[in-house]
């Protein structure tokens, strides 16, 4: 991986999120709180494959940032609460399984799906709702957590044995 690869990866996941996170707080330390929910992944603290040491490394990265902005700011009425999501399909999912299969991108989307136990990628819109709720009073009593959002995908020790 190059080092401008890597770059790109802490300048938008790392740095990006730290920015907005700075801009932002002093506006809702003068409102009197809020929340922030940031965006990581499962990749990273809880799954990893070959080649993605960079985005891993910057989205566990932002684990870690979510728990010490939540501890940080909890007593100012700030909540900090980070989704981990698995895979949606999004475009960024449709390049993915357009660079691995040019021919039929589909029927890579459909072998991610299948393994995922609930047979599917999220849709953008469910991945909304999680943020909607975070932002919520209806969450106001959760900081500081790491809401997986992966359809179970991290869940099955093995997709090979078992007894379905």
């Amino acid at each position: 991986m190059t080092d401008e690869i890597r770059d790109l990866h802490i300048n938008v996941n790392i740095k990006g999120v730290w920015n907005t996170c700075q801009a932002a707080i002093p506006y809702l330390l003068k409102n009197g709180g809020g929340n922030i929910v940031i965006a990581s992944s499962v990749t990273g603290d809880i799954v990893a494959d070959a080649g993605e040491a960079a985005y891993a490394m910057s989205k566990a990265a932002l684990v870690g940032l979510t728990k010490c902005l939540a501890v940080e700011y909890a007593n100012r009425n700030i909540r900090v609460n980070c989704t981990q999501l698995g895979y949606a399909r999004t475009p960024m999912v449709e390049k993915m399984a357009l660079e691995s299969n040019p021919s039929d991108p589909e029927s890579a989307i459909n072998d991610i799906a299948k393994g995922v136990p609930i047979k599917r990628l999220a849709k953008p819109v469910e991945v909304g709702e999680l943020f909607a709720f975070l932002g919520s009073d209806e969450s106001s009593y959760i900081t500081g957590a790491q809401i997986v959002i992966d359809g179970g995908s991290t869940l099955p020790e093995t997709v090979s044995i078992g007894t379905n």
